[in-house]
């Protein structure tokens, strides 16, 4: 008998989007053919199993490619688990490992594990007009902490990060935050108002601290990770040696066994028995499956990252062709949307921090493309709403990386400098691949690449005029 996850309904997916191209990656869905028997029953199954479980399995995979000298060449500094990773300078078009990053701040990251203890997090006295987040979500890309500007304000602070089964007292100086697995990621963000201010942040991020309990109040000086337990917690098993894109399975088996299944999810856990899973679906034996199963597995990794693709470009609310999600970082049981926004917004904040919109087409409805020129008009008292600040970013529509330019420019806001305003107050961002003529458009030109992209329009500490409709982003332009 198969088990029909009635929440995921994908089979309706596969209707609709079979004669949908994914925008993003500008490439028909897979060639699936005809399939019966074990094949379309692997399949069902398997995507099922794809859209739920792809959020924990990009997470160990971050986690283990932190931790590898490697991941220095994609913009990353190396990092053990439970250490931050400090990265120094803004981000560009070399950073690919993560869609949709911002130009905004500097960041401190860190992949951690809380099975053997809590871990404390400090943060030192921080000026009151520096915007700073150390933002805390687990490995199916809820977010459900946070430290910084908005929540604790800029007060030096010790927080300790305790995981579920963890039994003990804390010291009296020590904030408790609880952790709904023992796997979780910091992502911290400082911001920097333009390059001359760098180190500034930079010194900010010198002074984080990520201290295992035990070792709490020993040192002032950061507390050496240990290297033995990082291995061993990214070790990856395949002693199949499994390829391909089954392969996909392997590691949502070893993801398994640091990210148990929600009660929520008992329907599709169980139903993984079907298709190789094993030993409470810690180990994927893909020698017990036929020729056939193992083609609708493959298939069913295929089609779901694709299905990804589409939704993270219709999922959402859309405002004058800005789409934005109210359930950004905190998707519960969305599996769909959940698995999108791992794939393309890793890591974003909840609404309350920061809200993304999404922009892929222009005000005729095509898709944006580097061959034509646009505006972003905003009148006069209706910039984007953001306490902390606003920008807009744009992105080359494959990866989902900076588009590199000739002025280096990634990223148009309130703290670019020479932003030059109209007579009325109003001011026109100019996107085109070509540089201006006009010497007031390239002041305010953010470059496009010659092809296809996408822009996000960032708002950090947004008030909630968006969400009654009292403002609203302006829409892209073709101007030629």
């Amino acid at each position: 008998m198969i088990m029909r996850p009635a929440t995921f309904l994908l089979m309706s997916l596969l209707a609709l989007t079979t004669s949908v191209y994914a925008a993003d990656k500008r490439t028909p869905p897979p060639n699936l053919g005809t399939m019966t028997g074990k094949e379309a029953e692997a399949f069902y199954l398997g995507l099922n199993a794809v859209i739920w479980g792809y959020p924990a399995v990009k997470f160990e995979e971050l986690m283990q490619g932190r931790t590898q000298p490697d991941i220095v060449k994609l913009g990353n500094p190396q990092s053990a688990v439970n250490q931050f990773g400090l990265v120094r300078q803004l981000r560009g078009p070399e950073f690919k490992q993560i869609a949709t990053p911002n130009n905004d701040t500097v960041y401190a990251q860190a992949f951690c594990d809380l099975s053997r203890e809590p871990l404390i997090v400090s943060v030192p006295k921080v000026d009151e007009k520096r915007y700073y987040t150390l933002q805390l979500w687990d490995p199916n890309g809820d977010t459900f902490g946070y430290v910084g500007t908005r929540t604790t304000g800029h007060k030096a602070g010790h927080y300790a990060l305790v995981g579920p089964s963890w039994k003990g007292k804390l010291p009296a100086n020590v904030k408790r935050i609880d952790s709904p697995y023992n796997g979780l990621a910091i992502w911290g963000r400082v911001g920097v108002d333009g390059p001359g201010d760098l180190n500034n942040a930079l010194a900010i991020q010198d002074q984080l601290r990520l201290t295992p309990l035990s070792q709490f109040g020993k040192s002032d000086k950061q507390t050496p990770p240990d290297l033995a337990f990082s291995n061993e917690r990214v070790a990856q098993s395949n002693p199949q040696n499994v390829m391909g894109d089954i392969e996909f399975f392997v590691e949502l088996a070893n993801s398994l066994k640091h990210t148990p299944p929600k009660a929520q999810d008992a329907v599709v856990a169980e139903s993984l028995s079907q298709i190789g899973f094993k030993d409470h679906n810690t180990f994927f034996d893909a020698n017990s499956l036929s020729d056939a199963q193992k083609s609708g597995l493959s298939k069913a990794v295929q089609f779901g990252l694709y299905i990804m693709d589409v939704y993270a470009q219709t999922a959402g609310v859309s405002v004058n062709g800005w789409r934005w999600s109210p359930k950004s970082g905190i998707m519960g049981n969305d599996y769909l949307f959940r698995a999108a926004f791992a794939k393309w917004f890793t890591g974003g904040n909840a609404p309350d921090e920061a809200i993304y919109m999404d922009s892929r087409t222009d005000d005729k409805g095509k898709p944006l493309d580097g061959s034509k020129k646009y505006q972003i008009h905003f009148d006069k008292g209706q910039l984007p709403p953001a306490k902390a600040f606003w920008s807009v970013s744009m992105y080359n529509i494959d990866d989902g990386s900076f588009v590199e330019n000739p002025i280096k420019r990634y990223t148009f806001g309130d703290r670019t400098p020479g932003i030059v305003t109209n007579g009325d107050g109003s001011l026109d961002i100019y996107i085109q691949h070509e540089a201006p003529s006009d010497e007031k458009q390239r002041a305010n030109w953010l470059p496009a690449p010659a092809g296809g992209f996408y822009m996000n329009l960032r708002l950090y500490v947004p008030d909630d005029s968006l969400q009654k409709g009292t403002w609203k982003p302006p829409v892209v332009r073709v101007v030629d």
